[in-house]
């Protein structure tokens, strides 16, 4: 089956086709004022290179964040054009779990932490289980001093980057840069598993993982008082 990845929840999105257990196509997309328009420039570019046709795709898997606000809900809406367009079926993949995947296999507990701005992360921890990563808590959003890891643990994400200081511990390891960013290729590849052991979306239940309100909602408020 032909699996149609789409990832937006970071700065640095991508598209990916993916097939037995291959990557065919995997392109990146920067994400800016013209984000939408350069993600349908980049999927119609992935077809092109694995020289196969939209029609082909069996299934399309989005990643439902949590993480940028506005590059969920592009991925999401083009997700969902897709599906309807094509008629394939949807899942969705939370973004943390598709970062984790990042880890090398002898990586025995793994923190998976994206800035969320306002001096916290989104956060998971997952321990390795028989060849697979287990989710050892909820999806958070908290500040990362105050975040328990276990130890040994390599941490995915840019929160590498922007607080460094306070995930540097003993037993701790901050992952390089090129482990920051969940894949495209990663969610298509989650996907396929999770609509293989029976898990579908519709198409109109398909939402994203926020765990808190945009900012601007926040200022509108405090600006204006509750309604």
């Amino acid at each position: 089956m032909l699996v149609l990845g789409i990832e937006t929840s970071s700065r640095l999105g991508s598209v990916a086709l993916w097939h037995d257990a291959r990557v065919l196509a995997e392109r990146l997309i920067a994400q800016g004022r013209n984000h939408g328009a350069v993600l349908f420039v980049e999927l119609r570019r992935i077809f092109d290179e694995a020289g196969r046709r939209p029609a082909d795709v069996g299934l399309i898997a989005v990643s439902q964040g949590p993480g940028s606000f506005t590059g969920l809900r592009i991925g999401l809406t083009a997700a969902r054009t897709a599906a309807h367009v094509l008629g394939a079926p949807v899942v969705g993949v939370p973004s943390l779990d598709v970062l984790a995947e990042n880890a090398p296999p002898d990586a025995q507990y793994v923190a998976a932490l994206l800035d969320a701005k306002r001096g916290q992360v989104y956060a998971c921890v997952y321990e390795r289980r028989g060849g697979g990563l287990t989710r050892q808590m909820p999806y958070s959003v908290v500040r990362p001093e105050e975040l328990e890891l276990p130890t040994p643990c390599l941490v995915l994400g840019d929160a590498c980057e922007r607080f460094q200081d306070e995930l540097t511990r003993e037993g701790v390891t901050l992952s390089d840069r090129e482990m920051w960013r969940p894949r495209a290729a990663a969610v298509a590849r989650l996907g396929a598993a999770r609509y293989g052991q029976g898990e579908r979306h519709e198409l109109h239940s398909l939402s994203p993982i926020y765990l808190r309100r945009p900012e601007a909602e926040d200022v509108w408020e405090r600006r204006h008082g509750k309604p």
